[in-house]
């Protein structure tokens, strides 16, 4: 926390670029509750399940902040990290979705 205290935030057009170059799916979500607004940043990826042979999302990073572009940092600093150790947040995060319909366009 302390090296990212002292650098700050990368640029917002690198860290999402780094991002969608990473991963096929990049959510931002704004929500608000009882207090203030919020960011969550998935960055999740299409993949094939092992097991089954059927497409599914590998989640690889969960990020909510205050502000969009610390989110966003945190989202791709923990993309990277988890990539190098080959740990991802979630494994086939919707069985019953058809996901070939979310790559369709």
């Amino acid at each position: 926390m302390k090296n990212y205290n002292e650098r700050g935030n990368a640029s917002l057009s690198d860290n999402l670029k780094y991002i969608n170059d990473t991963v096929s799916h990049l959510e931002i979500n704004r929500f608000q509750g009882a207090g203030d607004i919020m960011y969550q940043v998935v960055a999740k990826a299409l993949t094939i399940n092992v097991v089954t042979g059927k497409k599914a999302f590998v989640v690889w990073a969960v990020q909510e902040e205050n502000d969009m572009e610390t989110a966003v940092q945190k989202a791709k600093d923990e993309l990277r990290n988890r990539l190098c150790l080959g740990m991802p947040v979630l494994q086939l995060v919707s069985p019953n979705e058809d996901v070939k319909n979310l790559t369709e366009y």
